[in-house]
């Protein structure tokens, strides 16, 4: 008898001593999701928003932290490079409102309408832009038409001049100056005020952001796409580029052959857009697996993966008064000037106007800033999850001018930033970093993904009684290409009672070596028997 049919012998006796009843019932494969700070919008939200925001998602139903998340990436990118906050008293470090967020949630989700609901106010901006630039340019053709006859006519003479016999040197010089002076004075074509993009090349945004130095949003519906674009061969500055617009407060020179040099006042950039949990998962393993992690993740810090609400029906019509009031704090604080508004003005040490922290906030953001670093980032024992937590130097100053400059314009009352701002910023950064704990935890699943994927492979009979790891490696299923990947599956499997696997072959001379054989539980194999 050959040695596979010992073995197919001995894991048949094997099977059969094995009955229904032998077996515990078979478990989910899944690891629960790691808690979250539930959206409390009484605490997070100026009173400005806080009403459109909620209407919003109960309307859909959504929830309601994916609205927050972007409305606060918006109003940060209206606010841009014009003002920043100074979040020490002494140093000259500053730091500009842009924000880089995400939702991440199933495809039932309701990413892209939430995403949709929550720029709606910023695409009324974009409308009322382009508008304005439609009418500018209309300005600009007629002015055009004028000048350009004009320079003809001034050319015609000087060409006359040129040709005359006469002693016309003292002409031909007041002509020549004449046209010099009509070139300066003529018609600039107008610029129009660019708030977002959905898909542009660097060499392209560089441009948009040349001329729109206040900054820019890259909305993605889908946002791994926009992160693996920075993987492609030949993209590689495009990922450097981004992060360089992450900060939002220096210039950046780009010189492409083609397009020549490119002086950008201010590079920065926000990001926002949806992901799958299971696409983010791939990305994170990425990221803890690359040897030149660069924090490009981590500079999503309004990242959110909330609990989905409950369904229910909803048919009424929406808060129109709450979402005026929304759109009224874009159109302000896309007007407003902020050294009338209480900034100081930009200096040699300084290159933005700038607000700073009113006496009880200081206090807030430095007691934050101990807790921080003395207390949560040394005892933090995941480095990814460190590294997260340490961009939130930036985010606490950020969402406090935010949720001040909201206030102000709602209130008229200006000046420096409050202590009820930085008790909401703090608020943020608490609600945040739980979700940032529960997109890292998709990571350290033990072999979870694979094991997901293994059990679908078994329910659709992909797989036999007496199949063994090799069997399911060869097949070069997706997450199961590894031979840690393929144990940990089976491992998974083997503990919810999937799976048991039997030690065969190697009892004497010419059994062969011993190897572990897996059979199906009968539950599972009858369920997915045809017929």
């Amino acid at each position: 008898m050959s040695k596979s049919a010992r073995a197919e012998d001995q894991l048949h006796d094997y099977a059969a001593k094995i009955g229904a009843a032998d077996w515990e019932p078979p478990q989910p494969i899944q690891a629960p999701l790691r808690p979250v700070a539930p959206f409390d919008p009484d605490v997070l939200l100026p009173d400005a928003l806080r009403d459109f925001v909620m209407d919003e998602a109960s309307r859909m139903p959504c929830c309601p932290d994916f609205i927050a998340v972007g409305v606060m990436v918006a109003i940060g990118t209206v606010i841009g490079t014009r003002c920043a906050i100074k979040p020490k008293e002494r140093d000259d470090w500053l730091v500009v409102a842009n924000l880089w967020g995400g939702i991440v949630g199933l495809p039932s989700a309701k990413k892209s309408p939430a995403i949709s609901a929550a720029l709606r106010p910023l695409d009324r901006l974009i409308g009322q832009a382009m508008e304005g630039f439609k009418a500018e340019m209309e300005e600009f053709e007629a002015s055009k038409t004028v000048f350009e006859a004009r320079k003809e006519a001034l050319e015609r003479r000087i060409k006359i001049a040129a040709r005359s016999n006469g002693p016309g040197a003292e002409e031909l010089e007041r002509l020549a100056g004449e046209l010099a002076e009509h070139q300066r004075a003529g018609p600039r074509a107008p610029i129009c005020r660019r708030y977002k993009t959905n898909d542009s090349t660097i060499e392209k945004l560089g441009e948009l952001l040349r001329e729109n130095p206040i900054g820019l949003l890259t909305l993605r519906d889908e946002l791994v796409g926009l992160l693996a674009s920075w993987e492609r061969e030949g993209h590689e500055s495009d990922r450097a580029f981004f992060l360089e617009g992450w900060n939002g407060n220096a210039p950046f020179n780009t010189d492409r052959i083609g397009r020549g040099s490119i002086f950008i006042p201010n590079l920065c950039l926000s990001i926002f857009g949806g992901i799958q949990p299971d696409k983010l998962t791939v990305y994170l393993e990425q990221t803890a697996n690359a040897l030149a992690n660069d924090g490009m993740l981590q500079r999503l810090q309004l990242l959110v993966y909330p609990d989905p609400p409950p369904w229910e029906y909803s048919d009424r019509f929406p808060n129109k008064s709450a979402r005026e009031r929304t759109c009224a704090v874009f159109e302000a604080l896309a007007k407003f000037d902020p050294v009338s508004c209480g900034a100081s003005p930009a200096d040699d040490f300084a290159r933005f106007p700038y607000f700073s922290f009113g006496q009880e906030a200081q206090e807030i953001f430095i007691e934050w800033s101990a807790d921080l670093h003395q207390q949560r980032l040394p005892a933090e024992d995941h480095p990814i999850i460190a590294q997260h937590l340490t961009k939130f130097d930036k985010l606490f100053p950020a969402l406090a001018l935010i949720l001040h400059l909201v206030d102000c314009t709602t209130t008229g009352v200006w000046g420096s930033v409050s202590k009820k701002a930085a008790l909401r910023a703090a608020a943020w950064c608490e609600y945040l970093e739980s979700h940032a704990r529960r997109c890292y935890g998709l990571l350290m699943d033990d072999g979870l993904r694979s094991a997901i994927a293994l059990a679908e492979k078994v329910r659709q009979g992909k797989l036999q009684d007496g199949f063994t790891a090799r069997d399911v490696r060869r097949n070069q299923w997706r997450y199961l290409t590894t031979e840690e990947g393929v144990q940990a599956a089976l491992d998974w499997l083997e503990d919810n009672y999937w799976l048991r696997a039997q030690e065969v072959g190697g009892t004497g001379p010419g059994t062969g070596r011993r190897t572990f054989r897996y059979v199906i539980h009968p539950r599972i194999k009858s369920a997915c028997a045809p017929g």
